[in-house]
């Protein structure tokens, strides 16, 4: 197997296979398909598994699998723009619910229950579900924007917006916490809730949640909102 990542505004992974060998995929995901290739849809970890996606992530439940039956290429992209980065799994990640793209190799895809707080169901921004990709072999991720990368030592803390995580190694501890003060949690932009990393281990973020760009096209289509008057208003109202 080789594979490409064509760089862009919305990059796509190219990957070339040899007979025998199956690329998997996040449903939706391809792009195209040039040789002799035999697509399937598999449901991981059975029917609870992809219910548990469907329910606990909003992911589908089925997952596409491409088996070369000759020299083959596919091509996969994510669903909006941004970027798309190669990992080498050998052992653990949990992933933000959108950031799995595809894998080649023996990797298990389980839905993660966020530690403290019921994140997923009160962590607001992309809600906070995320995914446990388990096992040996190359995964893709894609995020919103650009990644940016923090090597955490022991002790060393992060505090991220929800929506911003795309993935975080096993030895991270993380949890979310209710922003201090009620200006800051309704006006200051970021929410109620963010989440607070504990190192050591490695964590990727991206900078642009597809929430966010979501968001400010709905504003925008209702007829925007005057968040400085009315933030500013209530702001004065609340004191500094």
């Amino acid at each position: 197997m080789e594979a490409k990542i064509r760089e862009g505004q919305a990059p796509a992974v190219v990957v070339a296979l040899e007979p025998g060998e199956k690329l998997v995929s996040e449903s939706g995901a391809m792009m195209f398909i040039s040789g002799d290739v035999q697509m399937d849809v598999e449901m991981p970890g059975g029917l609870m598994g992809g219910l548990k996606r469907k329910v606990l992530a909003g992911e589908s439940l089925f997952l596409t699998t491409y088996t070369a039956r000759g020299s083959a290429a596919v091509g996969i992209t994510g669903p909006f723009p941004g970027s798309i980065r190669e990992h080498q799994l050998d052992g653990e990640i949990i992933c933000e619910k959108h950031a799995y793209l595809g894998h080649v190799g023996d990797v298990a895809i389980e839905s993660a229950m966020a530690m403290k707080l019921g994140m997923g169901i009160a962590g607001g921004g992309e809600g906070f579900f995320l995914q446990r990709l388990k096992g040996q072999g190359t995964v893709w991720l894609h995020g919103g924007g650009d990644f940016l990368d923090f090597d955490l030592a022991d002790g060393q803390t992060l505090v991220v917006d929800t929506g911003c995580m795309v993935m975080v190694e096993p030895t991270v501890k993380y949890e979310v916490k209710v922003q201090s003060g009620l200006k800051k949690s309704l006006f200051g932009g970021e929410g109620i809730f963010l989440v607070h990393m504990t190192g050591p281990g490695h964590v990727t973020l991206q900078t642009l949640p597809f929430s966010r760009t979501a968001h400010r096209v709905l504003e925008a289509a209702s007829g925007g909102s005057d968040e400085r008057g009315v933030g500013g208003l209530l702001g004065n109202i609340l004191g500094e």
